[in-house]
């Protein structure tokens, strides 16, 4: 899959609304938004660009500054024209700042004054807009005021991190394995972030070429939102989101563990589930997805060196102090006829495994000569089993109430399929 194809499954995805009927999602409910100004035919032309707005789904209302009491029947956003008189509008602002909760706040300015746009900011305005009125702006704004009412109305996603101390242990098959179970076999709106900076093998497992990374994300943490942040995605045709690791190695470098709290905090509220890929580094970023993870699971495999490298990071787990207990061990490409028993590697351990994924090279090899991945090569295969068994362990240990679907279901559509 080419860049130019990824970014236009990414573009076919924008601003849709998931059907899922079978699931018993319905259209969200519109956002209420009153347009208060005197002149009648300004606010004629600014409501027939909001009636062209796709998504939100929009209620609009009009009203004059004779007739304040009209604009504050339970509006979510209040868009003010201003005019040639300036006055009526600044005061009308300044009356409906003073409500508490009241609604976004939206100043519809003739001219682009900075001195008036001052002005009306500090009279109460949450956001400046310009006429005429443009269908793209408008969009932006309306779209964070359902965000913040989505996020208000459901708890965060979980996050997932799998690491490892050892290299070669399969992190990127586990980490992307997983999401596709998420995606596959739960229904789940899951994505995936590549944090091996220096590696980046999610694209090849997801056999994506994503046409940005996370390292467009650099230069924007202060404001980072969906918007932003979904021109950074690709979108796997499972379903599944990547954000890919920097192309260039000097990018890696750049990003922090700021970007990385910022990213994993918003697309929690974005998402189901985010599964981090924290390769086998120990740094700043992949201590901040830890301290976000509901659950770190540690990638080994049957040999005793992989073994005493979990007991080891356990040991460092421990000193970071996180809310995690402990990591849960997953055992891959666990073989039954291996020299190296797996009573053996539990036992020097010390502790439970949380999974066992069995070898399942074929499947693997198929998939990446198909361009394809395991669930549409060998749905049925043990991989695939074994991968959807742990998926649904996770999901199990998640409250009900957080496993309502996402936001980003609602905007951008799963596309997910059942297993």
């Amino acid at each position: 899959m080419g860049a130019v194809e990824c970014a236009e499954r990414r573009d076919e995805g924008r601003f849709q609304v998931a059907a899922k009927n079978a699931k018993g999602l319905e259209r969200r409910d519109k956002l209420r938004v009153m347009l208060v100004g005197d002149d009648a035919e300004r606010r004629a032309l600014s409501a027939a660009t909001l009636a062209e707005v796709e998504e939100p789904f929009l209620e609009i209302a009009e009203g004059d500054f004779q007739r304040p009491s009209d604009a504050g029947v339970g509006p979510d956003v209040v868009m003010v024209l201003f005019g040639g008189n300036e006055a009526e509008p600044l005061v009308f602002l300044q009356a409906q700042a003073q409500r508490k909760p009241g609604p976004l706040l939206v100043a519809v300015l003739i001219e682009q004054s900075p001195a008036l746009m001052r002005l009306a900011l500090h009279a109460g305005a949450d956001e400046i807009l310009f006429a005429p009125l443009e269908k793209d702006a408008a969009t932006r704004v309306l779209m964070k005021v359902g965000e913040e009412r989505h996020r208000r109305n459901r708890r965060r996603g979980a996050i997932i991190s799998v690491t490892s101390l050892s290299g070669g242990v399969g992190v990127t098959t586990v980490a992307g394995g997983l999401a596709l179970a998420l995606a596959y076999s739960l229904d789940k709106v899951a994505a995936v972030i590549d944090l091996d900076l220096q590696r980046g093998g999610q694209n090849v497992f997801l056999n994506l070429e994503p046409a940005q990374t996370i390292a467009s994300l650099i230069e924007h943490v202060r404001t980072l939102d969906s918007i932003r942040l979904e021109t950074a995605l690709c979108k796997h045709p499972s379903g599944v989101y990547l954000l890919a690791a920097p192309r260039r190695f000097e990018d890696g470098e750049r990003v922090s563990d700021l970007t990385v709290g910022a990213v994993l905090d918003l697309m929690a509220e974005l998402f189901d589930y985010v599964v981090v890929d924290c390769g086998k580094r120990v740094d700043e970023n992949s201590i901040a997805a830890w301290e976000r993870s509901e659950a770190v699971l540690y990638v080994l495999e049957q040999s005793l060196a992989s073994a005493a490298g979990a007991r080891r990071f356990c040991d460092l787990f421990e000193s970071l102090r996180l809310r995690n207990a402990a990591p849960h061990f997953v055992l891959n490409r666990a073989d039954s006829q291996h020299q190296i028993a797996e009573s053996v590697v539990v036992a020097a351990l010390g502790a439970p495994l949380f999974a066992r994924i069995p070898r399942d090279d074929r499947a693997l090899q198929r998939a990446q000569l198909r361009g394809e991945d395991v669930w549409q090569v060998a749905p049925n295969g043990p991989l695939a089993r074994a991968t959807a068994v742990l998926a649904r362990r996770l999901a199990t240990r998640r409250v009900p109430e957080q496993e309502s679907k996402g936001l980003w279901s609602r905007w951008f559509g799963a596309g997910a399929a059942q297993a």
